[in-house]
């Protein structure tokens, strides 16, 4: 029985280790991981977050002294501002969540055994533009926004 409690002691710091986070667009604080809980507190977008687990599309989060549910669209592993790597998978430490896209085709096995091609990454993000600079080069081709009424997007 001591021997189980002194493992417990030892592995508790572990499964209560917190992974930064930051919310990128404002959003509302809730008390469950679903779109009618209770509102708790309204976080602005940059608010540094501690991300406490995961269920469905939602995060749960300690924002200062208020622990509640975000939906997993409005936070990111990054500071805002940080530029993420071309080879950043998305795997959270603390959730142990992957993000995944494009793997059609692939077998589990096929996605084991990958393996990066780093030249190939250094060689894309030379190519690489600012925004302002995606901007201005739309302007001078006389390009505009458009929305995608279709699936509620947006310019």
């Amino acid at each position: 029985m001591r021997r189980m409690l002194f493992a417990a002691a030892l592995w508790l710091p572990l499964l209560a280790a917190a992974e930064p986070g930051y919310i990128s667009e404002d959003t509302d604080l809730r008390d469950g991981p679903y779109a009618d809980a209770k509102t708790l507190q309204p976080l602005p977008a940059a608010t540094a977050v501690e991300i406490r687990g995961r269920q469905g599309g939602w995060y749960q989060v300690q924002a200062g002294q208020q622990q509640g549910w975000v939906r997993m669209s409005t936070l990111r592993l990054r500071a805002p501002g940080a530029r993420a790597g071309v080879l950043d998978g998305g795997r959270g430490a603390a959730t142990q969540s992957v993000a995944t896209t494009g793997v059609r085709g692939f077998g589990a096995g096929d996605l084991q055994k990958a393996s990066p091609d780093l030249a190939a990454v250094d060689k894309l993000e030379t190519g690489a533009v600012a925004a302002a600079d995606a901007r201005s080069f739309a302007a001078a081709g006389s390009l505009q926004a458009r929305t995608d009424a279709d699936k509620g997007g947006s310019p």
